[in-house]
């Protein structure tokens, strides 16, 4: 069947009639919809992982970068909260700022969060890869080239395109599916290693090694794991009694993630430290907790497990992703053929092919242009993601903040400011200090730098297509 362009939808505030709509409106059930926006939070990866990555920047000091981090979250999650059950935006935060602090403002986070998606869906397939490739490793397979990380990592991509363009009832039963099916192995692999290891939490107490400058860059990486998980807002329009089940969503999605990491944190760091040469030799935290554990053949399995259960990231990224890039081709910011609908499967296709293609070619010039180890291109695209979804957080807090003087709501306000304050602060001092030995550099430059290019050539099409604005495809 042919394609036809959103630019036919109605643009009332209220969800369109199924005959009328191009998105399959109300085919996820809030039981569905919750396990597919935990699926894309990467739970078996965040709970088995994030203490790899902390302990090589922040050291014992990790957890309480994780729980202000979290903090900092929640404080994000009250203020989208407010604008979901107002709003049912296909854009998410893009039109939510859209709507408050006019179209320059929401072209400015439309551009944060294309760099924050792509991002994301680099970092999901490097940390793929960094479990293939440790299995490999243990099975005694020697394959750590370039070349064919890059033709596995596109292959993974290309496989998650074709999955979400056959609709979004069957990415959701698959990303539900592939995102649940491993944590049960690896909480058993994790409980083996603690208990063979012991928890010691004197040094993380005591904060062991605290460093201000490195502390404030852990807490912009802790952050990211967080970097989207708004996202299923803009899938509100094909949720069921979205205005009640997205913000409770939002809500439960940050309370789950912050228990499971900081906690996750806290017990694997004693280990991590330990070990850090293994993680920095290629060995992933799950085959550290599965040698530390005496369960190298479980850990093993687990790492071929892990590659194909992030697939299932894969597949809520490019779901999410794709319905605000089609939202900004409608609004006038991104080329018009972006915002083509398919016909049949009712999913915005050719901008779910756009980011698979983009993910792809900046992956594969990570790995071969400038023959990086892959462990080190998952702390790159960790920072992209980290300062990508900073800047539109700092925006939508801002935007709570104008919300709330114009409602005179002090309490809401209160939160927004300190929102805003938080966020803004933490990323201007990791800006500032970047003489503190952690591995930043100029990456939080480089991707702000790409925000305000795509900003500058968002407003230029806008400008010469004078495109109206919208909250939904």
């Amino acid at each position: 069947m042919a394609q036809s362009d959103i630019s036919s939808s109605p643009l009332s505030a209220e969800p369109p009639a199924p005959a009328q709509s191009q998105l399959r409106a109300g085919v996820i059930s809030p039981r569905k919809a919750l396990f597919f926006a935990l699926s894309g939070l990467a739970l078996p990866s965040v709970v088995s992982g994030e203490g790899g990555k902390m302990s090589l920047l922040a050291g014992w000091s990790s957890w309480l970068a994780m729980a202000v981090g979290s903090l900092m979250a929640l404080l994000i999650a009250v203020i989208v909260v407010r604008f979901a059950r107002r709003h049912l935006a296909t854009g998410s935060l893009m039109s939510y700022v859209n709507l408050e602090l006019g179209p320059r403002a929401g072209a400015l986070t439309g551009a944060a969060l294309l760099v924050g998606y792509v991002a994301a869906m680099v970092l999901t397939v490097a940390v793929s890869l960094v479990f293939l490739f440790s299995f490999l490793r243990d099975i005694g397979v020697h394959a750590d080239g370039g070349s064919l990380q890059a033709v596995i990592g596109t292959a993974l991509l290309a496989a998650a395109v074709v999955l979400t363009w056959r609709g979004i009832s069957l990415s959701v039963n698959a990303a539900v599916v592939l995102g649940w099916a491993s944590l049960p192995f690896v909480l058993v692999i994790m409980a083996c290693a603690i208990a063979r290891h012991g928890i010691d939490l004197g040094p993380q107490l005591a904060l062991n090694g605290f460093s201000a400058g490195s502390f404030a860059q852990t807490v912009i990486l802790a952050f990211g794991i967080y970097g989207g998980f708004e996202g299923f807002t803009a899938l509100a329009m094909e949720t069921a009694d979205p205005r009640r089940t997205i913000p409770r969503l939002l809500v439960t999605v940050v309370v789950v993630l912050g228990v499971v990491s900081v906690s996750g944190v806290a017990l694997t760091i004693p280990i991590m430290m330990t070990h850090s040469d293994d993680l920095l030799a290629g060995s992933s935290p799950l085959s550290v907790l599965a040698t530390v554990g005496h369960v190298s053949a479980l850990g093993s399995i687990m790492d071929a497990l892990m590659f194909v259960t992030l697939l299932a990231v894969l597949l809520v990224y490019l779901n999410e992703a794709g319905r605000v890039v089609a939202t900004a081709a409608k609004d006038g910011l991104l080329p018009r053929g972006l915002a083509h609908v398919d016909g049949k499967h009712q999913v915005p296709a050719q901008a779910m092919l756009f980011l698979g293609l983009l993910t792809a070619g900046i992956l594969t010039a990570f790995l071969l242009v400038g023959h990086r180890p892959i462990f080190t291109i998952f702390i790159s695209a960790a920072v992209l993601v980290s300062y990508s979804w900073f800047t539109a957080y700092i925006l939508i807090a801002i935007a709570g903040v104008t919300d709330a003087v114009r409602r005179r709501d002090v309490v809401f306000g209160i939160v927004s400011l300190l929102s805003a304050t938080a966020t803004t602060g933490v990323a201007v001092f990791s800006l500032a200090d970047q003489g503190s030995g952690a591995t930043m550099t100029e990456l939080p430059w480089i991707t702000l730098a790409s925000i305000a290019v795509l900003w500058v050539a968002a407003l230029v099409i806008r400008q010469r297509r004078q495109t109206p604005a919208t909250e939904h495809l």
